[in-house]
C-alpha cells in the first residue's frame, strides 16, 4: 500500500531552477548588443547628378556668426543680404547657398537670415552643421 504520511508538504518544498534561464538572457543580450547596428551621425546619400548640364553650378557660401555675416567671404550687414542675393539670382537662376552657422548664433538670428534668402527667390539652400571657427 501507498504511505501518504511520506509525501507530507512541508517536508519538500518545490522550486523553480532559474539558472538556465539566466544563462539564456544573457545570451540573448550578448547577441543583440552584438548584431545591432548603431546609428551614425551622418546620412551618406548618393544623389543622381545631370550629365548635361549646360551651365555650371555656383555654389554661395553664407557665413553666420553673433555678430557679422560674410558673403563669399565679404562682410555685409543684415539688411545688404537680400539684394545681394536677389541680384546673384538674377544672374544665375541654378544658384545653390550654402548656409554655415556658428553654433553660438541665436536661432532668431538664423531664422532671420533664412527669411531673407526665401525673399530672394533662392530655394536650393545647403546647411553646414559644423561650427565656423
Amino acid at each position: 500500500m501507498l504511505d501518504l504520511g511520506r509525501w507530507d508538504r512541508q517536508s519538500e518544498e518545490m522550486e523553480v531552477n532559474i539558472t538556465s534561464m539566466i544563462d539564456v538572457i544573457f545570451i540573448l543580450l550578448i547577441f543583440f548588443m552584438v548584431s545591432t547596428q548603431f546609428k551614425r551621425n551622418s546620412l551618406p546619400l548618393d544623389l543622381p547628378r545631370s550629365e548635361n548640364s549646360s551651365q555650371q553650378e555656383t555654389v554661395l557660401v553664407l557665413s553666420v556668426t553673433g555678430t557679422s555675416l560674410e558673403l563669399d567671404g565679404s562682410v555685409l550687414a543684415l539688411e545688404e543680404l537680400e539684394p545681394r542675393l536677389a541680384a546673384s539670382y538674377a544672374e544665375n537662376p541654378e544658384l545653390t547657398l550654402s548656409l554655415e552657422c556658428h553654433k553660438s548664433v541665436a536661432f532668431q538670428r538664423v531664422v532671420d537670415v533664412l527669411t531673407r534668402i526665401q525673399a530672394a527667390g533662392i530655394s536650393r539652400i545647403g546647411i553646414i552643421h559644423e561650427a565656423v571657427d
